[in-house]
């Protein structure tokens, strides 16, 4: 009786989801269709272009790196050298090509900007350019867009493609 009743039930079964298979038979899996895959493009990276004005700035007497980075000491210290891993603290102020001044420790209380050298905690130009200085050093730095903020724009006050001229003191390295 039990045999019957669970045949009975599969036919209700079956004749609830429209019949399609007959009683005995075995029920075949449909082949799937294939589905279409529409693949978009991902949009390729725009190109950052300079400025037709960007300016071009040479410090006479600066060491000039392949990426176009300029370093000049104006003042060598005589305190432990800065390598990739010491830290830094540093007082500083930066300007466009035309003067501007866009930031400096003097407005942020003159207290010391620490940070690790060579961990991208800074941009790279800094990274790069504060690399063998001494502690109690004066350093200026020519940073190309490249090297500092590149496309974007990191504010108001520093447009997109900037060069960016620092002077840097370091106050202490440890």
């Amino acid at each position: 009786m039990a045999a019957a009743l669970g045949a009975t039930g599969l036919a209700l079964i079956l004749a609830a989801c429209g019949g399609r298979f007959a009683a005995g038979a075995t029920p075949s899996v449909p082949t799937p269709r294939p589905t279409r895959v529409v693949a978009t493009p991902t949009p390729s990276p725009t190109a950052c272009t300079t400025p037709a004005a960007a300016a071009t700035i040479s410090l006479p007497g600066a060491r000039t790196l392949p990426d176009g980075l300029e370093i000049l000491d104006r003042k060598v210290g005589t305190g432990p050298v800065a390598k990739v891993g010491s830290k830094l603290s540093v007082l500083y102020v930066g300007s466009l090509p035309n003067g501007t001044i866009f930031d400096a420790s003097s407005r942020h209380g003159n207290r010391p900007f620490s940070f690790t050298l060579g961990k991208h905690q800074v941009i790279s130009g800094w990274d790069q350019g504060l690399v063998g200085m001494r502690q109690g050093g004066v350093r200026e730095l020519v940073i190309p867009a490249a090297l500092g903020y590149g496309c974007a724009s990191p504010g108001a006050g520093i447009p997109a493609n900037s060069t960016l001229i620092f002077t840097v003191t370091l106050v202490k390295v440890v």
